[in-house]
């Protein structure tokens, strides 16, 4: 199978994938493709990059050896041989389960997240969404290597700022950092063969394995992972008497002159969590200052609003470890959204009262 080959069989079913350009005056940075533009692309120069989530609402898991410390590597071959350790601990505990790539760079594992599974959505939710599944499995994966190695493992699932990258280097495709390609390997193959398969670009396709989600839920119970809590509400507050249920965290996070693109981010979610959308907009806005407010209406960032809007399903209301930057010691909430759905829960029982008593 040639490249294209390869590569078309791995962006099949992604919501979008796109060509990132190599670095030229005269060329835009990238573009989204349509399959008929794909063999039109020069593939030994630029990258093909594919969207994590699928048309069908999956997800592709990616559990990137190298951590993300590790952004600036300066040994790319102890990485290698580090990160091969790491893929073999997880594969003599998981055999045969993910499905290995050394991207050019580091080593990868592969799975798929069946979200739009309707049977199996169930059990995902009681990690608090895919995402959150992701950030916990993947530190799983970690913890693993760690505890081999006679390390202490980290149990802290979700680390602070830690965010799921929408997009993935595509199986075939070139690395433009080290001029090698994204290649399918084995952890039985030496450190040398998987450098001389990237080099060349030899590969073949190998299905990705689709997650059995009751399998997982045995092996990361989610009942003992406090950050994997979810509380989704089935009523959302009006404004009026709203911000008195507000976590310190939240209320802390909209005190600040400036927010920040990472705290905006925090924000509207836990917004459009609680209220509708309407009015989780306006309380959004109103908490910014000028020139940040000008900067997301009309600025670079005036899209975020509604890419979040359109992601809920994804991202949801942020869990406390997320918000744990802006924790007030003495709050002994669990989860941002606590508060409010015991006042939404209050007001449901008053209304069920007052409609007896007639």
């Amino acid at each position: 199978m040639n490249q294209l080959d390869i590569i078309k069989k791995f962006v099949d079913g992604a919501k979008y994938y796109m060509v990132v350009f190599d670095n030229t005056e005269n060329e835009e940075f990238g573009k989204i493709l349509d399959r008929n533009e794909l063999p039109a692309i020069d593939l030994s120069k630029h990258e093909i990059h594919r969207s994590i989530d699928y048309t069908n609402d999956d997800i592709l898991f990616v559990f990137d050896l190298k951590s993300a410390d590790e952004e600036r590597v300066d040994n790319p071959l102890q990485l290698l041989l580090n990160n091969l350790e790491g893929a073999r601990l997880v594969e003599l505990v998981y055999p045969n389960i993910f499905r290995w790539v050394y991207d050019g760079l580091s080593m990868k594992a592969y799975a798929i997240i069946p979200s739009g599974n309707q049977k199996q959505h169930s059990t995902i939710t009681r990690y608090g969404g895919s995402a959150m599944f992701c950030k916990i499995l993947g530190q799983h994966l970690r913890n693993i290597s760690r505890m081999m190695k006679g390390v202490t493992p980290d149990y802290e699932f979700l680390q602070g700022n830690a965010t799921l990258p929408e997009l993935e280097l595509a199986l075939g495709s070139v690395n433009k950092k080290t001029k090698m390609y994204s290649v399918g390997v084995s952890t039985d193959m030496s450190y040398l063969d998987i450098i001389k398969t990237s080099k060349e670009n030899i590969s073949s396709w190998k299905p990705i394995t689709i997650l059995d989600m009751k399998y997982w839920a045995k092996e990361i119970n989610p009942d003992f992972i406090t950050e994997a809590k979810h509380i989704k509400l089935t009523k959302t507050l009006g404004i009026d008497d709203a911000y008195k249920y507000y976590p310190p965290c939240i209320k802390q996070i909209m005190g600040l002159p400036y927010k920040g693109n990472y705290n905006r981010f925090l924000l509207a979610r836990f917004l459009l969590s609680v209220h509708k959308q309407q009015e989780a907009k306006f309380i959004y806005l109103s908490v910014l200052g000028g020139e940040e407010k000008d900067h997301v209406m009309s600025g670079e960032c005036s899209g975020q609003w509604n890419y979040i809007m359109n992601n809920m399903k994804h991202y949801q209301c942020p869990a406390c470890n997320g918000l744990r930057k802006y924790c007030d010691k003495t709050c002994n909430l669990t989860h941002p959204l606590e508060l409010v759905q015991e006042r939404i829960n209050e007001r449901v029982k008053a209304v069920k009262d007052a409609t007896d008593i007639i």
